[in-house]
Order: structure tokens, then C-alpha cells, then sequence
């Protein structure tokens, strides 16, 4: 009995034996994922910091614009000149907006080299939210100008949308601070 246990241990021992052989001859009959080269994680990599570095400049752009005194020259010159110089201001802030998210719906849609067969969805929750979010900003801008007339209505509304915005980049800031290490 037990020479025929060791002649079974024996026998298991071979057939391993054979398949390791087998497997180191013949590599393309286990399949094996190819791991993401170098040259496509720099790739990956470069692209990231880029789109990090265009969301926080516009960010830190608008950070500091928000802390400044942005029309006040204008004040002088009466409401026509203050509606002018808040449009413009708002023009530039927009503008800032857009880059920042922007920066963040790319890197939500970046994918890893090890995930490049992932298809990329072209539409995120996270678009739509910021068309809701736009379509909240107009219409509380607009109810807003409605308790003052004439170019108090405009200042209103312009200055409405800077402090909305201003604040809504930070909100996305707080949000998605994980895409940014």
C-alpha cells in the first residue's frame, strides 16, 4: 500500500513536472495581459498634469479675482460704466469657468494605460449636472434683477453671476479635489 502511494505521489509529481515544461515551451498557450508600457504611462501622465495645471490656473486665476475690487474705478463714472466693467469682468470669469470644468470633466474621462480598452463615455453625470447648475445660475441671476429697475437691474444680475460662479468653481473645487493628487 504504500509503494502504490508513493508510486501516485510520484505520478502527480511527473504530470506537474510535464505541464511546467509545456507551459515555459509554449507561452502563447496561457494568455497573458500585456502590461501598459512606459512610454504610454508617461504619456498618461503628461496629459494629466497638464489638465491639472489648466483647471488650477483658472482656479487660482479667479481665487484671486474674486478677492479684488474688480469695478471700482468704474463706480466713478456712474451705472452705465459699472454694467460695462461687470460684464467684462463676468466675460473673463465665464471664460475661467468653463476651463476649470472643462479640466475636470477630462480627467474624469481620462483613462489609465491599463484601462485604454475602457470605453470613454462622451456624456458624464457630471455634464449635465454643470448645464443644471448653469440653468440655476441664469434663472436666480434673473429673479435677483427683478427688485431693482433700469441699470441697477443689470448691475444686479452681472454681479449675481460672478458671485455664483466664483462660488460654484470652489464647490468643484472641494468636490473633486481627489483629481488634483
Amino acid at each position: 500500500m504504500a509503494f502504490m502511494f508513493n508510486l501516485r505521489l510520484l505520478s502527480s509529481s511527473v504530470k506537474f513536472l510535464c505541464c511546467a515544461i509545456l507551459l515555459a515551451l509554449v507561452p502563447e498557450a496561457v494568455p497573458q495581459t500585456k502590461a501598459a508600457s512606459k512610454a504610454s504611462w508617461d504619456s498618461f501622465y503628461a496629459e494629466q498634469m497638464k489638465l491639472r495645471q489648466s483647471g488650477t490656473a483658472a482656479l487660482e486665476r479667479e481665487r484671486t479675482r474674486s478677492k479684488a475690487n474688480l469695478c471700482e474705478k468704474a463706480g466713478v463714472e456712474g451705472g452705465k460704466a459699472i454694467v460695462d466693467c461687470l460684464v467684462a469682468e463676468t466675460t473673463i470669469t465665464e471664460k475661467d469657468y468653463l476651463t476649470y470644468v472643462r479640466a475636470i470633466g477630462a480627467l474624469l474621462r481620462l483613462r489609465t494605460p491599463d484601462e485604454a480598452d475602457q470605453k470613454t463615455p462622451k456624456r458624464l453625470p457630471f455634464d449635465a449636472a454643470e448645464e443644471d447648475w448653469q440653468k440655476y445660475r441664469d434663472q436666480s441671476c434673473k429673479s435677483v434683477s427683478t427688485q431693482w429697475i433700469d441699470v441697477q437691474s443689470s448691475i444686479s444680475d452681472a454681479d449675481c453671476r460672478l458671485k455664483l460662479t466664483w462660488n460654484h468653481m470652489h464647490e468643484l473645487e472641494s468636490l473633486y479635489s481627489d483629481l488634483w493628487h
